[in-house]
């Protein structure tokens, strides 16, 4: 019993069974004829009845704007937490947030200091330095 066992277990000779039994598979699939293939695939009706039954629903273009872009609500959050008007500001926080990942962190650092760098020039402008 122990020799059977180490003939069956021995490597490199595959089981001659289960090759002829991938052999036959394989042979019969590839010698189906086309009306056995086109047996094997679904029914039109079939397919038009699920489709009857779940029809596609599409959204007016309106109520697909009206979704929240976390970009803008990321925006309209700093605009207010720094008390910010103004078109100019939102580009600047916008591309601010492009350039740094929208990492809020990064965004109100930088934006403090070109906000400052922005008022130490206007100042000196009007002075006339």
């Amino acid at each position: 019993m122990a020799d059977e066992v180490k003939k069956a277990a021995k490597p490199g000779k595959p089981d001659e069974k289960a090759g002829k039994e991938g052999a036959k598979a394989t042979l019969l699939a590839m010698t189906k004829t086309d009306a056995q293939k086109a047996a094997a695939v679904k029914a039109p009706s079939a397919v038009e009845i699920k489709a009857k039954e779940n029809p596609i629903v599409t959204a007016p273009k309106g109520e697909s704007k009206k979704e929240a872009d976390p970009n803008k609500e990321f925006i309209d959050g700093i605009m207010t937490e720094m008390a910010l008007k103004g078109a100019s500001k939102k580009r600047l926080i916008k591309m601010l947030g492009e350039q740094y990942n929208f990492d809020k962190h990064k965004v109100m650092f930088r934006l403090k200091r070109a906000l400052i760098s922005e008022r130490y020039a206007a100042a000196h402008a009007e002075a006339g330095h």
